[in-house]
């Protein structure tokens, strides 16, 4: 076979060892040369697609998309109305990323511009995760986790086909992650406090910013930065809109429709409303387990990782991931774009061993098939086989929960030593990851 071929095994070692030249080079740079380059990587993994839907007009993009919504919230900001009240839609998230949406309506409001707009945040966030990579890894192995993050379709498939704001919140966490890595808590605690007026999951970990001071006195002064700056962005809400705020809230903690008679909103089955998650395809298969029992096992969870990071049990950082990894294992509903956050955190914790990048980066477009069978466009239409995959999914979420377990003592203290095998698994995962971005341009245009 051509694969045995020693011809075919030289010119594969010939662009290895090209590769690893490569992210040598790369470790000569500047920082702001290699944030340009991340720059440039970002958008031109994103262009083939960008391109695709500028040539041809397709109006099924815009089926199962939430930009109408986005639009609607920016546009209400934009005319000094109320969130909330004054949408046209049930606004369900919270309220500082519909500020967020707001450059994007003033720069043009079409499709292309929302998109450009969420790929700045795939950019941003690799900056912040560079930095945190540079903490503990050689600046060429920095390098090579960051152009994973950014050729990943968790990155493009989520800002470009789907059009979705996933990438925004991910600049919180990581920013978080940082500022907790060089304890610096109460920087963290403004930041989860921001990020969870975004979107509500940096709350999850805020609690391990007021767990991180050694004194009780700085720690009750991170809960008050935190808090405090959730208090002020939700009160205006609260007193001026109260029913329908609370209402986004009553969606996300108890999964409660929304229903308004003069507000559009979209009603679900308990089911749907699921998405791509685990339990989703095992209550349409076999059993349906109550949102309600699964929600008070994710807090449960969550408690459990907080008490045993205050208890010294599991250092802060470890604890954070795992804070954010339950979502995926306990939590009822899960979107692609979610998986974002998690494929983020765990760079850190898979860079030194090869074979966990390239799993990551498998999971990455396995997932796409998921997300396509929940959404009814994916050729594989037997239930049991769509099951099947979906448990796959939730048992690789839990092998990286035992990982986190095994590795709860660690704290990035010291720096981390990779193999150059690295680099060569995030060199093929570009090259492939292009291949898969010029190959989606085709069938968009086609």
């Amino acid at each position: 076979m051509w694969l045995s071929n020693p011809r075919f095994s030289q010119v594969i070692e010939l662009i290895n060892q090209k590769f690893i030249r490569m992210f040598d080079k790369f470790e000569t740079f500047s920082n702001k040369k290699v944030y340009f380059c991340f720059f440039l990587l970002t958008f031109i993994m994103a262009s083939p697609m960008l391109l695709a839907y500028e040539l041809v007009e397709d109006s099924s993009r815009f089926e199962h998309k939430d930009l109408d919504i986005f639009r609607d919230r920016a546009q209400t900001i934009i005319d000094g109305d109320l969130l909330y009240r004054d949408t046209d839609h049930v606004t369900l998230s919270p309220p500082l990323i519909n500020y967020l949406f707001v450059p994007a309506v003033l720069l043009g409001n079409t499709a292309f511009i929302w998109t450009l707009w969420f790929c700045v945040f795939i950019f941003t966030s690799a900056v912040i995760l560079h930095r945190i990579l540079t903490s503990f890894f050689d600046k060429r192995y920095a390098i090579a986790g960051t152009v994973f993050y950014i050729a990943s379709p968790l990155s493009h498939y989520t800002t470009v086909m789907m059009m979705q704001d996933d990438a925004i919140i991910v600049n919180f966490l990581l920013l978080a992650f940082l500022f907790m890595i060089r304890k610096s808590w109460y920087k963290a605690a403004a930041v989860f406090g921001f990020g969870a007026m975004t979107k509500l999951f940096p709350a999850l970990c805020a609690p391990l910013a007021a767990i991180g001071p050694e004194l009780w006195k700085n720690r009750f002064i991170t809960m008050f930065i935190g808090l405090g700056i959730g208090i002020i962005v939700t009160l205006p809400f609260l007193i001026y809109a109260t029913d329908e705020f609370l209402q986004f809230l009553n969606f996300y903690l108890t999964g409660q429709q929304p229903s308004s008679d003069i507000q559009m909103s979209e009603t679900v089955s308990d089911i749907d409303q699921r998405g791509m998650s685990f339990w989703r395809y095992l209550g349409e298969n076999i059993v349906f387990v109550p949102s309600s029992i699964l929600h008070i096992t994710f807090v449960l969870a969550l408690i459990t990782t907080w008490v045993a990071a205050l208890m010294k049990k599991v250092e802060i950082i470890p604890a954070a991931t795992l804070c954010i990894l339950w979502i995926f294992i306990f939590y009822s509903k899960v979107h692609y774009g979610y998986h974002l956050m998690i494929f983020s955190l765990l760079i850190p914790w898979a860079l030194p061993h090869p074979k966990q990048v390239a799993g990551l980066g498998v999971m990455s477009f396995f997932l796409i098939l998921i997300h396509r069978m929940w959404r009814q466009n994916s050729m594989i239409q037997n239930t049991m086989v769509q099951l099947s995959f979906a448990t796959v999914m939730w048992v690789y979420w839990i092998y990286w929960a035992r990982v986190l377990l095994k590795e709860r003592k660690n704290d990035f203290s010291c720096r981390k030593e990779c193999p150059e095998s690295t680099i060569i698994v995030v060199s093929w995962f570009t090259v492939f990851c292009i291949a898969y971005y010029l190959l989606a341009m085709v069938q968009i245009m086609l």
